[in-house]
């Protein structure tokens, strides 16, 4: 199944969706290619309205904000949607991996010297928001990465856990691709993170 394709599909599962967009699903390898696009990013942006979100920004080393928000789906993956200084909207589904396969790539495409954990690798347990780890105050990792918000002061920002790591590929209307890495805090529900464009450009991301 394509990534184009998981977005529409999941929410359709989800029983959160007017039957209508259902049926429109089932047609889906019907439509071409950039209109299946627009069609999972409108579907997106209904189903990020109708559900409870949370306040996502990015900040590259330029001084440029996006502004955008998530919020959880199942099994510890989730939607992110993202709106571009020229009005695009990207969207994509972010992922739970291991610690250790989130820092390969991250430092694949940063660089070794960009992010750094300490603690132990809790994120074997999965999804644990509002479960039982998330109100212990023993098993406690934290990870800090680099910060391009100038408005707040400080260089480094940091996320204290048991912490979760999510990957996610964004897409917009307009061909934009964005390859992010996420963070997560089980006790805060806040995090961090990085985003990389296809034409090499970074950004730093709270939530």
């Amino acid at each position: 199944m394509g990534q184009k394709t998981f977005l529409v599909i999941f929410s359709c599962r989800s029983r959160r969706l007017p039957v209508t967009l259902c049926i429109k699903v089932r047609q889906i390898s019907k439509f071409p290619k950039m209109d299946l696009v627009k069609f999972a990013i409108a579907v997106s942006v209904f189903v990020l309205s109708a559900a409870c979100t949370h306040r996502m920004t990015m900040h590259s080393l330029d001084g440029e904000r996006l502004d955008g928000r998530w919020r959880f789906a199942r099994e510890g993956t989730g939607l992110i949607q993202i709106i571009a200084l020229d009005g695009e909207v990207l969207v994509g589904a972010f992922k739970p991996v291991t610690r250790r396969n989130f820092f390969d790539h991250y430092q694949n495409t940063f660089g070794g010297s960009s992010i750094d954990a300490d603690g132990p690798d809790l994120s074997a347990f999965g999804h644990v928001f509002g479960g039982l780890l998330g109100g212990s105050s023993t098993l406690v990792d934290v990870a800090y990465g680099e910060n391009y918000n100038k408005s707040s002061g400080d260089s480094v920002q940091a996320v204290k856990g048991p912490l979760l790591y999510w990957t996610a590929s964004l897409q917009g209307d307009r061909r934009t691709i964005m390859q992010c890495f996420l963070i997560g805090s089980s006790s805060t529900g806040h995090g961090l993170g990085r985003c990389k464009g296809r034409t090499g450009k970074e950004y730093t991301v709270e939530f």
